[in-house]
């Protein structure tokens, strides 16, 4: 059953299996709590520790994601014949600075793949801004699928704040994962049709084919994402960040 709070007390709103809704309070009537379907709770434990929101273990857990995006965006550039010392620094650093890290990389990514910009503009509607914003809404979806498969809830962040329709949890699950499709861009941008339905069919492709280092093998990219859900519900699980993987890109061979 689903309640709502008023300035009268607390009263019943619905009952359905499976429902989901969203709690007001006071005289303004503002959201301040919503309701999960218990129909997706897959581990108990994984649920509370989740739902309890640990201070600490999601600040370690955060680390791992950002430690993973910023290596695999060294990687990148790395395919590029570029290095970054201030990723590289960063590395080494116990909080990252992920603003900063994302400025010194997007200022040299975008010359590297031939686009004259420096800086990444998600609302800018041209190419290749919209092939990024493509490639990164199937790794949303993917996030997503792999999330709710693993008994975690989307609408609760590890960093990213709960906002209306929003599911934070998605965008931190992905972080790692946005270099693979940056990656991608970088390879298509050397191809002689660069058009947007060429790009969309390589997603598909890349989805299937792509791999990424899992310690001493490799996963595909679709397999990675799933891997990397299931860890997080471990991590939960076991309140301990130890279980938690991001996947790696692969280091350019050098001949």
């Amino acid at each position: 059953m689903l309640h709502y709070a008023s300035p009268r007390g607390v009263a019943p709103v619905d009952e359905f299996p499976g429902a989901a809704g969203i709690t007001p309070r006071g005289e303004q009537y503002q959201p301040c709590s919503w309701t999960a379907p218990l129909a997706r709770t897959v581990d108990l434990k994984t649920f509370q520790n989740q739902t309890a929101k640990p201070k600490r273990l999601n600040e370690k857990i955060w680390h791992e994601m950002m430690r993973g995006k910023t290596l695999n965006q060294s990687r990148v550039l790395q395919h590029k014949q570029l290095r970054s010392p201030h990723l590289e620094l960063a590395l080494k650093q116990e909080v990252f600075d992920e603003g900063n890290c994302a400025r010194r990389y997007w200022q040299l990514y975008f010359p590297a793949i031939g686009w004259s910009v420096t800086r990444r503009d998600r609302k800018e509607d041209i190419a290749p801004n919209q092939m990024l914003n493509y490639g990164y809404a199937v790794l949303t979806a993917l996030c997503h699928r792999s999330l709710l498969v693993h008994g975690l809830l989307p609408q609760l962040g590890v960093f990213q704040k709960p906002r209306f329709r929003s599911e934070p949890l998605v965008y931190d699950l992905m972080e790692a994962f946005r270099p693979v499709v940056e990656l991608m861009l970088a390879e298509f941008m050397l191809e002689p049709d660069v058009s947007m339905k060429v790009w969309a069919k390589k997603v598909g492709t890349e989805l299937r084919e792509r791999r990424v280092k899992h310690q001493t093998y490799t996963l595909k990219l679709m397999d990675a994402i799933d891997a990397s859900a299931n860890s997080l519900a471990r991590a939960y699980e076991e309140n301990s960040v130890q279980p938690f993987w991001v996947p790696e890109l692969p280091l350019l061979a050098v001949n």
